[in-house]
């Protein structure tokens, strides 16, 4: 009996020996150097969608549809006739601009080269001038891509080699923005995701995928087709004002989206941030799949960055989420891309 309850009590002893050492350890765990949270998990469809992309590298190549020479890709279904369909969407004549002001100063998603450079030139009591220069592909500036900014295997859209097409000197001769100089005059779709989720953002990281695009449709009784701008709403600037700039993930259009946008070829895939999902885990080595599939394989031009804040506003009021857009880049010879300033017009 007495041997029973030396056991007893030497368990007893060992039990509470062993949570007086966890409480302590976890106290020196506290009071060092809090543990990294995890990074996200891969989609469970992650494998599926990488197979199907090396597929749809294949399948959903647009080369030669407008001819061997052609430079403008999807924008080829912004016919007059198309233009005049767009305008028959302006019912209010309210004009909201889609980009944020040019950023000033550096921060999480603004690099150095980012900065939009001012220089006012000498006051006079007769006037002054201004200098600008800015590198705008990035986090923070609206602006537009073209096939020069993304390559596979050494060819841009349409099977057009790099080599002695583009130039430090000349810049890229076939497929700048000077094909887009006379401007985009169509029909924009908004895809108000956030509101689709019934929260103020989308937060950073999140996959849009294809069954969300779907189900806006559905919600909202309107779709894009050919020749439209598309343009995705996360919150991302609403986000940025409450919480900070942030950098390294990003609510983007998610693998699954790729087959949707070939269906529909809209002139412009458009976003309020980049338009690739990140982090991208599953994905290593495979730089931007988004941009690589609509610039290089579909001839779908990028406009992204952009601050849909006051469109969002303006289209939850009407209740409206197609209205006519319009904007242009600026003609710069052999140009990768420019900013932009595009208006919504209800």
């Amino acid at each position: 009996m007495k041997r029973r309850l030396k056991s007893i009590a030497l368990c007893i002893g060992l039990v509470l020996a062993g949570m007086v050492g966890g409480f302590q350890l976890r106290a020196h765990g506290q009071a060092g150097t809090a543990p990294q949270a995890p990074g996200p998990a891969a989609p469970v469809d992650t494998a599926a969608m990488r197979a199907q992309y090396e597929q749809w590298r294949k399948d959903y190549k647009t080369w030669g549809k407008w001819g061997a020479d052609d430079n403008k890709g999807t924008s080829n279904f912004i016919t007059p006739q198309k233009v005049l369909s767009a305008m028959k969407l302006v019912k209010s004549g309210i004009v909201v601009s889609l980009a944020p002001p040019e950023p000033q100063v550096v921060a999480a998603d603004v690099g150095a080269n980012g900065v939009f450079h001012r220089v006012t030139n000498g006051i006079t009591d007769g006037g002054t001038t201004d200098n600008y220069q800015v590198s705008f592909h990035g986090q923070t500036v609206a602006h537009m891509d073209t096939w020069c900014h993304f390559f596979e295997n050494g060819q841009m859209y349409n099977g057009i080699p790099v080599k002695d097409n583009i130039t430090p000197e000349a810049g890229c001769k076939k497929g700048s923005v000077m094909n887009w100089r006379d401007g985009i005059f169509t029909r924009a779709v908004l895809y108000d995701i956030a509101q689709l989720k019934g929260a103020e953002w989308v937060e950073p990281g999140v996959p849009i995928r294809r069954a969300d695009l779907e189900a806006w449709e559905k919600k909202s009784g309107v779709k894009a087709g050919p020749g439209d701008v598309v343009l995705l709403y996360i919150g991302r600037w609403k986000r940025r004002a409450q919480m900070g700039p942030w950098t390294g993930q990003v609510a983007g259009y998610y693998a699954d989206t790729i087959p949707w946008m070939h269906e529909r070829l809209p002139a412009f895939i458009g976003h309020d941030f980049n338009i690739d999902w990140n982090p991208r885990p599953g994905w290593e080595g495979m730089r931007n799949p988004i941009h690589v599939a609509v610039l290089n394989w579909m001839g779908i031009n990028i406009v992204e960055c952009l601050d849909l804040e006051q469109a969002v506003t303006t289209a939850r009021r009407l209740n409206r989420y197609e209205f006519l857009i319009t904007f242009a880049p600026l003609p710069v010879e052999g140009g990768t891309g420019s900013p932009v300033n595009p208006l919504a017009i209800f």
